[in-house]
């Protein structure tokens, strides 16, 4: 049986608790995104500080659910949430076995222009991420959702693009700093992440 992952995505502080509670949408894991988990997804979303909404950038009509299902989802039910829009799997943008699959079926992989273009009419951030070239990469995602939570006017964050094309943080605050940034955080809230 499934069971939410739980994650730990601010640093614990024991004198004063601070928290980020992440929800993952993930088109690609059809069973929780089939109409059974319609009514239970919704539960996941009252106490959300940001929702991540991923797609697989191997698979297109996964990006086209973005607009179709996510949006308005998270929009109902918790409107006010920070949204990420991360486009997973950018390794298989070049995958010789994934683009003649694709081909097969007259598409391509999604572009870069494509997930920016989409995180756009979503008005969400956009960044992209491969497990198989860097576990960094993953937990880059999950530092840009807790800097989204933090204080907008942080002077630390930047983001420049790669030659590669992809959204990366070229300078994360060291852990003191983070923790010093942690501040405007909401408090009482329970440290978890929810992937659905």
């Amino acid at each position: 049986m499934w069971q939410p992952v739980v994650d730990h995505l601010a640093p614990p502080q024991p004198a004063r608790p601070e928290f980020v509670v992440a929800t993952l949408l993930s088109p690609q894991v059809s069973r929780f995104s089939s109409p059974y988990y319609d009514n239970v997804r919704p539960l996941s979303y009252p106490d959300s500080d940001a929702v991540l909404i991923c797609f697989d950038i191997s698979r297109p009509e996964t990006l086209d659910s973005v607009l179709k299902k996510w949006k308005g989802e998270i929009q109902e039910f918790c409107p006010n949430t920070k949204m990420l829009l991360v486009g997973c799997k950018s390794d298989l943008r070049t995958d010789l076995t994934t683009l003649v699959e694709l081909s097969n079926h007259r598409q391509t992989p999604v572009s870069y222009d494509q997930g920016s273009s989409m995180a756009k009419q979503i008005s969400a951030p956009y960044i992209e991420c491969s497990a198989q070239q860097s576990e960094n990469s993953v937990r880059d995602i999950f530092h840009v959702a807790t800097l989204a939570c933090i204080n907008k006017n942080n002077k630390n964050v930047k983001r420049s693009k790669t030659a590669r094309g992809t959204k990366r943080i070229s300078h994360m605050p060291s852990r003191p700093d983070l923790a010093a940034v942690a501040t405007d955080l909401r408090k009482d809230k329970a440290k978890s992440c929810s992937v659905m």
